[in-house]
């Protein structure tokens, strides 16, 4: 059995083809970072409703935060159907980036309640300030994804 090398111009084509094919999954790969923005968002937003009203639990607030998980489910879903192809890498960075916010919120959130910044008698804002400082992380990855 022999095999034929190709042709130089073949070569080119076929490098020019991986290329453009390349770019395409790069450009699919960037709208994961909208979806870690979607995921930073709705944790701002339940960060926010849950400040203005922390131990009560009123009617509206619930409401407003199923109206928060909902929506993002469907713009999750959304965004989920507009990646058409991706990386191992890009997988890993999705997957690293939620391993990061979940090791970085369960700390942040550990030490508010250790250092007595949430507590019984503690302001609402104490919990919108917590948030603040967790979503972090998403807010950084999302950068990354954009630079990649």
């Amino acid at each position: 059995m022999t095999e034929t090398s190709p042709t130089p111009q073949d070569a080119r084509a076929l490098l020019d083809e991986a290329k453009g094919r390349a770019a395409t999954v790069r450009q699919s790969e960037r709208q994961l970072r909208w979806t870690l923005l979607l995921i930073a968002a709705m944790y701002v937003v339940t960060g926010i409703l849950l400040s203005f009203n922390p131990r009560q639990g009123s009617r509206p607030i619930g409401t407003a935060l199923l109206i928060t998980f909902l929506v993002a489910l469907v713009l999750a879903i959304y965004l989920g159907w507009r990646v058409k192809a991706w990386s191992r890498a890009a997988v890993l960075w999705f997957v690293g980036a939620m391993a990061a916010f979940l090791v970085w919120n369960g700390i942040v959130i550990w030490l508010s309640i250790a250092t007595g910044w949430w507590g019984p008698h503690a302001p609402g804002i104490h919990f919108g300030g917590t948030v603040a400082v967790a979503v972090i992380p998403l807010l950084v990855a999302t950068w990354l994804f954009g630079r990649r």
